[in-house]
């Protein structure tokens, strides 16, 4: 009994990745019966998985009919840029206060490795390693809750961004912000990391108007 969180989480994770960079297309039908058979489990862990995907809206159950990847919402999307833009200023400001020096170090070379990103290549790496980013400085707060509720909110966002936002995203842009977010908290400035949190959101808000104009 004590594994199935565990395994849910494993299950949750490898689902939820594959939704966002869009192995699953919106529409997709999960077959329980494929998914249990190729993680080697039982029902109970796999719904575990699909309920907390469902609980994102990332998919949708519907009795008899099975689940599905939902479509993506274009308002729901600008609804939660709206909502993480001011939830990133707060974990930008208790990163700075809390964060340690290895997770700086990783911050550091997560940026180097956007930095060094060849023109051209698969945007895919580019949203994980963002995605990657973002989830040091969540750790960083020490605050669970926050870092629940954001990294909700950054797999929505980051569907958006492999499906739709790739042409209208210069990794140049991405490198500059993560740099300004770097050393924002590497200098502890509290009010300095909440700004350029913020604005890194903002820059994807204005993205995405770009895009739907």
């Amino acid at each position: 009994m004590g594994t199935i969180p565990k395994k849910a989480d494993q299950i949750f994770v490898a689902l939820r990745d594959r939704i966002v960079y869009l192995e699953y297309l919106p529409g997709t039908l999960l077959s329980e019966k494929e998914l249990c058979e190729e993680f080697k489990v039982s029902r109970t862990p796999l719904r575990e998985a699909i309920r907390r995907l469902e609980d994102m809206g990332l998919v949708k159950s519907i009795p008899r009919f099975g689940t599905h990847v939902t479509a993506i919402d274009i308002n729901e999307i600008r609804c939660a840029f709206e909502v993480k833009k001011k939830l990133e200023a707060l974990a930008g400001a208790l990163a700075a206060r809390r964060i340690s020096k290895d997770r700086l170090e990783e911050l550091r070379r997560i940026t180097e490795e956007v930095e060094a990103y060849p023109e051209g290549a698969e945007n895919r790496r580019l949203i994980e390693l963002d995605a990657r980013f973002h989830e040091v400085i969540y750790e960083a707060t020490q605050n669970s809750i926050l870092k629940e509720f954001l990294e909700n909110l950054h797999s929505r966002c980051a569907r958006l961004w492999a499906s739709n936002l790739s042409v209208v995203i210069p990794p140049e842009e991405v490198v500059a912000q993560l740099r300004k977010i770097y050393n924002a908290l590497k200098q502890g400035d509290e009010e300095m990391a909440a700004k350029v949190l913020e604005d890194h959101v903002n820059f994807f808000i204005d993205r995405l108007k770009e895009k739907l104009l």
